[in-house]
């Protein structure tokens, strides 16, 4: 039994290490199509324009659906009795897939008209103090752009399928696909189109995310699935799924929600400040954030998801704890180190990825600024995408409803007083954004402290206190070394400061695998 323990344990570590490396390719390719998308259009008022209009439709989704749909989904579809230790094979538990496809792929398209008939208010309502030719462009690329809601609906059903058959890499990869094809139109085809590649830009994002919905056919055909055209809204199993859905869609509210009020803040800046790119400034800082921090928690997050749905289910308390424990351990051994390195190199980091081009140096100095700020969440980030999962295999969806409404309203308070004293500039909105992180995740502890018996151990407590001492440690040794080499990152050419980042870092990532190794830190 320890042998075929220590067998499943090996394999699962192999399986998010391939996960990880699969979304670092996605995230590169993410980043790549940031630069590329930066080089073009720097802060310009075009580039304000696109920011707007592609975060509308994408964070419309995420606010009604993206979490419903993982969140509803893949408990119930885990649910059906007839599975392996690893993966749904219930027949049953497919036919409710095409069902719960199906009316999701309904309600987008819904969602989809809602979103082009009123992108004129919607985009008034996020982009306060952007002149009128500006807010004309991002209307049209909104309804450009908006039907995309469709093909990320399909796509997070088709996900929570293949993880749950236990399929991960494909997932991992899709996003891979999405940003390949932006940043193929950006490199090839955006130039020769010149007024009009702002247009043909907002249609590759389209498409591409079509291209990345057809790139899960064949794994899931691989996995026994088959696409069924059945919709039947009295099913036990959707009615079940579709009952958890409001409080579990409120409790998505917190990234897009947070996206749009740093839209909303950074716009007011852009309005009372010489930083007239604040919105597009901002959107830059809060990629490369989630490029980190999702790149590091979402492999881990999205491979214990359903395990731990399936140990809900069945009742296995025990090993549900020791799997909520294990995965937040690990997410923080690789998110604290990592976090308390960017705090110091978030001025190198910003302008090897984004200065060059039309995007200037003094660009890159505010990007960093408001990077800095936002830093902090981080690990927090982790605990609220591990611990609403928890909640959600428990059956409990208002726990992290509860968390992203305080932290919401957190987010707006930290603005609103920071307004109120004249504190505000871009740095200010990215401590608003985090702020509200900070909150929502102290929220969905405190209920977890008291609701999950057996998951905060005293051995996990300890663990917890050594991570966050070799975190410390990591950001003195990196703060040490980058003062050694000199802090010029803005006048810098490239390569020295991927120089000076490099030789900034790996120290301090040696001394930390050192110190965890000496602590004997557990998982």
């Amino acid at each position: 039994m320890a042998d075929n323990g220590n067998k499943k344990g090996t394999r699962a570590v192999k399986t998010v290490a391939v996960m990880m490396g699969a979304t670092v390719i996605a995230k590169l390719l993410g980043m790549l199509r940031g630069v590329l998308q930066a080089n073009a259009y720097g802060t310009s008022s075009v580039a304000n324009a696109f920011t707007a209009a592609s975060k509308l439709p994408l964070a419309f989704f995420d606010m009604f659906l993206a979490a419903a749909v993982l969140g509803c989904f893949i408990p119930v579809y885990n649910s059906f009795k007839e599975r392996d230790a690893d993966r749904v094979t219930s027949p049953e538990a497919d036919r409710f897939a095409c069902i719960f496809l199906n009316f999701i792929m309904l309600l987008c398209g819904v969602l989809a008209v809602i979103g082009i008939v009123f992108a004129e208010p919607f985009i008034r309502l996020i982009t306060q103090g952007l002149d009128e030719s500006t807010i004309t462009l991002a209307v049209t690329l909104t309804r450009i752009m908006f039907p995309l809601v469709i093909f990320t609906g399909a796509a997070y059903t088709l996900v929570g399928v293949l993880q749950s058959k236990g399929s991960f890499i494909a997932p991992a990869l899709i996003s891979a696909v999405s940003n390949a094809g932006v940043v193929l139109y950006l490199a090839v085809f955006n130039a020769p189109l010149g007024e009009y590649g702002i247009y043909g830009l907002a249609a590759a994002y389209l498409l591409s995310w079509l291209i990345q919905l057809l790139t899960l056919v064949v794994p899931l055909w691989r996995q026994g699935f088959r696409y069924r055209l059945l919709l039947d809204l009295k099913n036990p199993a959707l009615i079940r799924a579709l009952k958890m859905a409001p409080p579990i869609m409120i409790g998505s509210w917190l990234a897009p929600a947070g996206t749009l009020i740093g839209q909303y803040f950074a716009s007011q800046v852009a309005s009372q400040t010489a930083i007239t790119g604040a919105t597009t400034v901002f959107d830059y800082a809060n990629n490369i954030y989630i490029i980190i921090a999702g790149t590091l928690t979402y492999s881990i997050c999205n491979y214990t998801f359903p395990k731990i749905a399936r140990l809900s289910a069945a009742g296995n308390g025990k090993e549900f704890s020791e799997t909520v424990r294990s995965g937040i351990t690990s997410a923080l051994f690789i998110v604290i180190p990592f976090m308390a390195a960017a705090l110091v190199l978030a001025g190198e980091g910003t302008a090897i990825v984004y200065m060059r081009g039309e995007f200037t140096p003094e660009d890159a100095r505010f990007t960093a600024r408001a990077l800095r700020f936002i830093l902090p969440a981080m690990p927090f980030f982790c605990v609220t995408e591990l611990f609403s999962r928890v909640f959600y295999s428990k059956n409990q969806p208002r726990v992290p409803m509860y968390a992203a409404l305080g932290g919401i309203i957190a987010n707006l308070t930290v603005g609103a007083v920071l307004t109120y004293f004249d504190l505000f500039d871009i740095g200010a909105v990215g401590a608003a954004n985090a702020a509200g992180q900070i909150v929502s995740a102290a929220i969905l502890l405190v209920f977890a402290a008291r609701r999950l018996d057996g998951v905060f151990s005293r051995g996990f407590i300890i663990n917890l206190c050594k991570l966050i001492i070799g975190g410390a440690l990591v950001f003195a040794i990196t703060l040490g070394m980058s003062h050694l080499l000199g802090s010029a990152p803005f006048e810098a050419s490239l390569i020295i400061n991927i120089i000076k980042a490099a030789v900034s870092f790996i120290p301090a990532v040696a001394a930390y695998l050192a110190w965890a190794k000496l602590a004997r830190i557990k998982f």
